[in-house]
C-alpha cells in the first residue's frame, strides 16, 4: 500500500488520504469488515450486466473509480503520508466502506471464477486501484459522504437513507413492547407494537417540522445539520421516544374502544371507497403517524399542551361512542376527501393534521370525542381546499 496524497476536508473536519493498493492486498484488508456497515446497501441484484462488463474490464486491467473507506472516530493529530499505510493495517477491523461495496463484491467474484486460471488470477489480484480514506470520521459525517457519494446506477431507496439518518435513535431507543422494523430486515411491521421504522420517522420529522408532508431525497443532506445539532442535545433521544410512547398509546386506546372484531362488512366495502375496515388498522397508517406528529407540534406551539408526553394523559381520556358509526364515519369524509384530491396521500396528512389538533384542543365542542371530532376535521379541510 502506498500514500499519494493527504487532503483535509473541511466540511467533515476529516483528513482524506489517497491509497494506492494491490487488488489482492485490498480484499485482505476489507474482508473481515464487507458485511459490517449497518449503513451499506446489501448486494445488489440487479444491474447484471453492469458488473459483468465490469469483471471484463478487470481482466484487462482497467483503472476504476477510487473506492472509499473510512476509519471513524480516529485521532488524526499524528497521521501523516508516512506513517498512514501501517496505521491502517493495524485498525483494519475498525474499517467502513463507504462507496464500492458493489466493485467489491464483484472483485470477490471474479477471484473465485478465475481460481483455476493462475495466470488470470495473478494478473488481476496484482492489478493495482486507489482507495479514498477518510480518517476521523464521526457518525453523521459518514452519513453525510455516503449520500454525496451515492450517486451510481444502483442508489439506496429514499426509506434506507432515511433509516441512516436516524441510526442512532434506533439503537437508543428501549420502549418496552415496542419494536422497530428496518427495510433492509426484509418484513413489514404488522403486529400491535411493530412499527415501520422510516414510517415512525416520517411522525416525528412531522412533528419536528410542525407539518405532515413526508420527507423527500431533496431534505436528507439538509437533515444533517439538524441532526448535528440534535445529537449534541441528550433531551432529544427522549424527545423521539416520547413520540413513539404517544403515538404507541394512541393506537392501544384505539384498540380498546374499537375493537379489531367491530369492523365493516364486505357488502359495505364492495359498495364504497373504503379506507381501511378496522379503526386499528386505519390509525396505523403513515398518514395517521404524521399528522398526529405534525399535530402535537402546533398544539405545543400554540400552548394547547405543554409537551408530548402530556398527551398520554388526554389520550387516556379518549371516548368514541359507538365503535361502528365512527369507523364508517372517517371513511366516508376519508373518501370524499380522496375523491375532490390531486394528491390524496398529502391530502390524508393534512386531513389528520387538522382532525388531531381539533379532537385535542379543549376549547372544541368535539374535545377528545373521536367521532364527533370526524366532521368537524372534514368541514375544517373542505373549508380550506374545496
Amino acid at each position: 500500500m502506498k500514500a499519494i496524497s493527504q487532503i483535509k476536508d473541511g466540511r467533515i473536519d476529516a483528513w482524506n488520504f489517497l491509497l494506492e493498493i494491490s487488488i489482492d492486498d485490498y480484499l485482505n484488508l476489507v474482508n473481515d469488515v464487507i458485511d459490517k456497515n449497518d449503513f451499506q446497501r446489501k448486494r445488489v441484484r440487479a444491474s447484471k450486466t453492469v458488473y459483468a462488463l465490469l469483471k471484463e474490464d478487470l481482466k484487462l486491467g482497467c483503472i476504476i473509480p477510487p473506492l472509499v473507506i473510512a476509519l471513524s472516530n480516529t485521532a488524526t493529530t499524528d497521521l501523516n503520508m508516512g506513517n498512514i499505510s501501517s496505521y491502517v493495517i493495524e485498525n483494519k477491523k475498525d474499517l467502513l466502506i463507504l462507496d464500492g461495496l458493489q466493485r467489491t463484491l464483484t472483485i470477490k467474484d471474479l477471484l473465485n471464477e478465475l481460481s483455476e486460471d493462475s495466470i488470470a488470477l495473478d494478473k488481476v489480484k496484482n492489478h493495482k486501484i486507489r482507495l479514498e480514506l477518510y480518517v476521523g470520521i464521526n457518525r453523521l459525517s459518514i452519513l453525510y459522504r455516503m449520500l454525496t457519494l451515492n450517486t451510481g446506477q444502483t442508489p439506496m431507496t429514499l426509506r434506507q437513507q432515511i433509516e441512516m439518518l436516524y441510526m442512532d435513535y434506533l439503537e437508543q431507543q428501549k420502549i418496552s413492547h415496542v419494536s422497530l422494523i428496518r427495510e433492509t430486515e426484509g418484513r413489514t411491521a404488522r403486529k400491535f407494537g411493530e412499527y415501520n421504522f422510516h414510517e415512525i420517522i416520517d411522525g416525528f420529522n412531522a412533528y419536528l417540522d410542525r407539518e405532515p408532508s413526508p420527507m423527500v431525497r431533496s431534505d436528507i443532506l439538509d437533515n444533517i445539520k439538524s441532526l448535528e445539532k440534535l445529537s449534541k442535545e441528550n433531551q432529544n433521544i427522549d424527545l423521539f421516544e416520547s413520540y413513539i410512547q404517544a403515538y404507541h398509546k394512541l393506537l392501544e386506546k384505539i384498540l380498546h374502544l374499537s375493537p379489531e372484531d367491530v369492523t365493516l362488512p364486505d357488502e359495505y366495502i364492495e359498495k364504497n371507497d373504503v379506507f381501511d375496515k378496522t379503526a386499528y388498522r386505519i390509525f396505523r397508517k403513515p398518514q395517521v403517524m404524521s399528522g398526529f406528529g405534525a399535530a402535537l407540534g402546533k398544539l405545543i406551539d400554540f400552548e394547547m399542551i405543554e409537551n408530548i408526553d402530556s398527551i398520554i394523559s388526554l389520550i387516556d381520556k379518549l371516548k368514541i361512542g359507538d365503535a361502528y358509526e365512527f369507523l364508517e364515519k372517517i371513511n366516508r369524509y376519508l373518501a370524499e376527501i380522496k375523491q375532490k384530491s390531486k394528491k390524496i396521500g398529502t391530502s390524508q396528512r393534512e386531513f389528520f393534521l387538522i382532525y388531531f389538533r381539533i379532537l385535542f384542543n379543549r376549547e372544541t365542542d368535539s374535545y377528545l370525542n373521536l367521532t364527533e371530532t370526524c366532521e368537524v376535521a372534514y368541514q375544517k379541510y373542505a373549508s380550506e381546499n374545496f
